[in-house]
C-alpha cells in the first residue's frame, strides 16, 4: 500500500548497478554471494536473516544436543561456510573411525608424524635409537588411559589429523612469507574502514587459497570435536584423577587434564593440536583452541567442566578461545561458569581461517579489545553461548562483525538474560566517530558487516562480508555507540535478530538498522516490549539509509518504544530504501523537532536531472518507509523545550514526506507512512507457522 501511494512496486525497491554508472564504485573483490542479489531485493534480507536465526534454535538447543550431535557441524556451515563459499550441503563431515588394532592412540599419534613427513621412531648403529623415540614415549604415557578412553581419544586425533591435511592443502599455493605476514597482524580493526593501511599480503593470500579444503578442514574439526565431546561426556569420571598427561607432536602437542575439583588447574595452552579438560576449573594461558603459529595450523580444546578461566589479555595480541589464524581455532565449553579474557583475536574470530567458541552453559563472562566474540576477516569467526545469563563487552569488531575480504562474523546465543556492550565512550578507549564529535565510539559491532572503502585512499577497495547478532530467548540489552546493531558499511549487510523478550537497545548513531555508502543494515526483533533508545547525537538509525543503503527494521508485537534527536524512523537519503515497521502493541515514537524521519525520503540534486559527472543518482530510485499496524499509537516531536504532537504521523492515518504539493516531490523519490488498525506484511507472513 505504501510502495503504491507513490507508484512503485516492490520491483522498484532495491539497486543493480551498470558499469556506465560514472563513479559508481566498480571492481569491488570479495564480495560474498549473498550481496548483489540482497542488494538488488532488499525485502529478501528478511527471509536470509530468518534463515539464519532459524538454524541457531534448531542447533544452538540444548534439548537437541542432548540426543543429536552434529549442532556445532551444522551451526558452522549453516552460520559460516555457507554463507561465504556455496560447495557443501552440510551432508557429512565423512570422519573416520580410530585406527584398528591393539594401540589405536599410538597409531593415530604416528600418523601425525607420518604427516608431517616424519618419522615416530629411530635407529641408529643397529639397532633403536636411544632418542628421539617418540613412540616409546606415546606408549608409557598413555598407558594409564583406560581403553574406553583411548578408543574415544585416538578417533579423535586422527580426525584431526584429516583435518590438518586439508588445512595444509588449503594453503598449498600461498607464498610463506605472506602467510608470515599476515599471521602477524592484529589492526585490521583499526586500519581498514577508510583504508588507511594497505596489506598486500592478504590480497595476495585471497587469490592462491583453496577455499573448498580449508573449510572442509574446519567441517571436519567441529564434527569430529563435538562427537568427542559427547563420547568423553559419558565416559570422564573413568579418566583417573591424577594423570596429567603432554604429548609433543609436530603439529602442538595433546594435553589432557584431569578433572581436580579442589584447586584451579593452570596450563600453558601455547602450540596445542588438542587439550581435553575432564571436568576441573583451569586457568588457560596463551592460546587455547587458537592457532599460534603457522606449524600449528589446527587447535582445539574440549573442557568437559568448571569454572574456567581462560586468561590471554595479559599478552597484547595473543589470540585466545576459538581463533583461525590461517587455520582452524575451536573450544568447546561444556559446562561452568567461565571466564573469557583477551586482546585482540578472541572468542571466535578467523583470518583467512575458522575460529568458534560454543559455551554450551553457565553464567559467563566475555571480555575483549577488537575482533572477538564473532569476527571474522577473509574467513570465520562464530561466538556461540547456548544457556545462561551472559555479559559480553568488546571495544568494537565484534559481537557478529563480517569484516574486509567477505568475512563472517556471528555472535549467537539460545537463551538467557544477555548484556551485550560495545564501549561506548572515547573517553574509555579512543574509536571517537567525528559524528558524535570524537566523544562516542565507532565500534563496528553487534551484527555489523564492514568493508575497506579505498576509493579515499589507495583505491584497494575491499567488500566487507556478513555480520550477525542473534538471541533466541531471554530479556537482553544491547549497548553500543556508532555503527552497531544491524549495520553495513561498503559492500557488506549486518544483521541484529533477536526473537523472544522484553529487550532494550540503546546505542548512538549509525545504528539499529542502518548503514553508509553501498550496503545491507537489518534489525528484526519478534517479541515482548522494547525499548529503542538514541543518546547523545542520537540519530542515523531506526531504519535509516545514507548513500545506496537497504535498511529494514521489523519489530514484531509488543508495546515498544522509539526515541531518537534526528534523521532516524524509516528515512532514506541519497538513494536508499529505509524502513521502520512494527506489527502489533500501543507504541510510541519519539523524535527530534524539525528532523526528517518516520517515512521520508530525502531530495538531492542530481535526483530529477542528471548531474555533469555523475548519472547514477538520477537512475536510481529511493524510498522512505514507515508501517505502524495495530494498536494506539503515540507520535511526538521533542527538543529541549519539551515535546508535542507530530505534525504528520498520527494513529489510524497515512502520509508522504515529500508532500504531493512539494517541488521535491518526484524524482524517483518517495517517503510514504502509514499507521493502520490491522493489516499484512506478506513477506512476514509466508514466516508464521
Amino acid at each position: 500500500q505504501i510502495l503504491s501511494e507513490a507508484g512503485f512496486s516492490r520491483d522498484d525497491l532495491g539497486y543493480s548497478p551498470s558499469g556506465y554508472w560514472n563513479r559508481f564504485p566498480q571492481d569491488i573483490p570479495y564480495k560474498l554471494n549473498s550481496f548483489d542479489d540482497l542488494f538488488a531485493e532488499p525485502l529478501r534480507l528478511y527471509d536470509f536473516s530468518q534463515v539464519m536465526a532459524n538454524a541457531v534454535e534448531r542447533y544452538l538447543d540444548p534439548g537437541r544436543a542432548d540426543s543429536l550431535h552434529d549442532g556445532l557441524y551444522q551451526l558452522v556451515y549453516n552460520l559460516g561456510v555457507e554463507k561465504k563459499y556455496g560447495g557443501f550441503r552440510s551432508y557429512s563431515a565423512n570422519l573416520i573411525d580410530a585406527p584398528k588394532g591393539d594401540h589405536p592412540l599410538i597409531a593415530s599419534l604416528d600418523r601425525l608424524h607420518h604427516l608431517a613427513g616424519r618419522r615416530s621412531d629411530y635407529a641408529a648403529f643397529g639397532q633403536d635409537a636411544e632418542w628421539p623415540q617418540y613412540r616409546s614415549e606415546f606408549a608409557g604415557r598413555i598407558s594409564a588411559i583406560p581403553d574406553t578412553l583411548r578408543q574415544v581419544v585416538a578417533e579423535l586425533i586422527i580426525n584431526l589429523q584429516e583435518a590438518i591435511y586439508w588445512r595444509q592443502l588449503a594453503f598449498r599455493n600461498c607464498d610463506e612469507a605472506d602467510m608470515r605476514r599476515a599471521f602477524t597482524i592484529r589492526d585490521l580493526a583499526e586500519t581498514q574502514a577508510d583504508g588507511t593501511v594497505y596489506y598486500p599480503e592478504l590480497d595476495d593470500i585471497a587469490t592462491t587459497v583453496d577455499w573448498a579444503s580449508l573449510f572442509y578442514a574446519a567441517l571436519k574439526t567441529a564434527a569430529a570435536s563435538e562427537q568427542a565431546e559427547h563420547k568423553l561426556r559419558g565416559v570422564a569420571k573413568l579418566y583417573p584423577d591424577t594423570l596429567d598427561i603432554s604429548i609433543s607432536t609436530p603439529y602442538g602437542r595433546v594435553i589432557l587434564v584431569p578433572p581436580k575439583d579442589s584447586d584451579t588447574y593452570a596450563i600453558d595452552a601455547t602450540n596445542t593440536l588438542l587439550v581435553i579438560d575432564f571436568g576441573g576449573s583451569t586457568t588457560y594461558s596463551g592460546t587455547p583452541g587458537a592457532t599460534s603459529s603457522l606449524s600449528n595450523p589446527v587447535s582445539v580444546v574440549i573442557d568437559l567442566g568448571g569454572d574456567d578461566y581462560y586468561k590471554s589479555k595479559q599478552v597484547p595480541g595473543v589470540p585466545s578461545a576459538g581463533v583461525g589464524l590461517l587455520g582452524v581455532g575451536l573450544v568447546i565449553d561444556s559446562d561452568g561458569d567461565d571466564n573469557y579474557d583477551a586482546s585482540t583475536y578472541a572468542q571466535g574470530a578467523g583470518l583467512f581461517g575458522v575460529g568458534v567458541l560454543l559455551d554450551r552453559s553457565g553464567d559467563d563472562r566475555y571480555r575483549a579489545e577488537t575482533s572477538a566474540q564473532g569476527a571474522g576477516y577473509f574467513g570465520i569467526g562464530i561466538c556461540l553461548d547456548a544457556t545462561g545469563d551472559d555479559d559480553y563487552y568488546l571495544w568494537g569488531d565484534g559481537q557478529g562483525m563480517g569484516g574486509v575480504g567477505g568475512g563472517i562474523g556471528v555472535c549467537a546465543s539460545f537463551s538467557g538474560d544477555d548484556r551485550y556492550t560495545a564501549e561506548p565512550y572515547a573517553e574509555v578507549v579512543d574509536r571517537g566517530d567525528y559524528h558524535s564529535d570524537h566523544k562516542i565510539n565507532g565500534n563496528s559491532a553487534q551484527g555489523a558487516g564492514f568493508g575497506r572503502r579505498g576509493d579515499g585512499s589507495d583505491g584497494h577497495s575491499w567488500a566487507g562480508g556478513l555480520g550477525a547478532i542473534i538471541d533466541i530467548h531471554g530479556d537482553d540489552h544491547y549497548y553500543s555507540g556508532n555503527w552497531t546493531l544491524g549495520v553495513g558499511y561498503w559492500f557488506a549487510t549486518g544483521i541484529a535478530l533477536d526473537r523472544r523478550g522484553n529487550d532494550r537497545y540503546e546505542s548512538c548513531y549509525f545504528t539499529q538498522a542502518s548503514g553508509a555508502h553501498y550496503c545491507n543494515g537489518v534489525l528484526i526483533d519478534q517479541g515482548g516490549n522494547d525499548e529503542h533508545v538514541l543518546y547523545e547525537t542520537a540519530g542515523a538509525a531506526l531504519g535509516f539509509g545514507w548513500d545506496y543503503t537497504n535498511a529494514l527494521l521489523v519489530n514484531d508485537g509488543g508495546d515498544d518504544y522509539y526515541r531518537a534527536k534526528m534523521i532516524s524512523m524509516g528515512l532514506a537519503q541519497i538513494r536508499s530504501n529505509a524502513f521502520l515497521i512494527d506489527i502489533g502493541g500501543n507504541d510510541e515514537y519519539d523524535l527530534g523537532k524539525d528532523t526528517p524521519g518516520l517515512g521520508e525520503a530525502t531530495w538531492r540534486e542530481g535526483f530529477d536531472k542528471p548531474r555533469p559527472l555523475l548519472t547514477y543518482y538520477y537512475y536510481s530510485k529511493s524510498f522512505g518507509g514507515f508501517i505502524d499496524i495495530g494498536g494506539s499509537d503515540e507520535y511526538w516531536v521533542s527538543d529541549s523545550s519539551g515535546r508535542s504532537a507530530h505534525p504528520s504521523a498520527a494513529d489510524n492515518s497515512l502520509w508522504l514526506q515529500p508532500g504531493r504539493n512539494s517541488e521535491h516531490w518526484g524524482a524517483d523519490n518517495y517517503g510514504v507512512g502509514i499507521d493502520v488498525s490491522s493489516g499484512i506484511i506478506p513477506e512476514r507472513r509466508a514466516w508464521i507457522q
